[in-house]
């Protein structure tokens, strides 16, 4: 949460995460979880998306409750 896509260390994102400058937040995530392809046309990250409002708002509160190391 907070972090702009494609911009952690250690990962080999697709051009099309890299440069789509999303910043995750629970709006952007959320869109994303339903329709990765809708939200980053071109990304690598195979999800078939969920369809399930309230396992998107338990996924996006359990990631909230770790917070993202700082990027290096």
């Amino acid at each position: 949460m907070g972090r702009q896509s494609g911009s952690a260390s250690g990962y080999s994102y697709s051009s099309a995460m890299k440069n789509s400058k999303i910043v995750w937040d629970e709006k952007t995530l959320s869109a994303f979880l339903k329709n990765p392809d809708g939200v980053v046309p071109g990304t690598r990250m195979r999800l078939w998306g969920y369809n399930d409002d309230q396992q998107i708002r338990d996924l996006i509160a359990y990631l909230k409750s770790y917070p993202a190391p700082a990027s290096r």
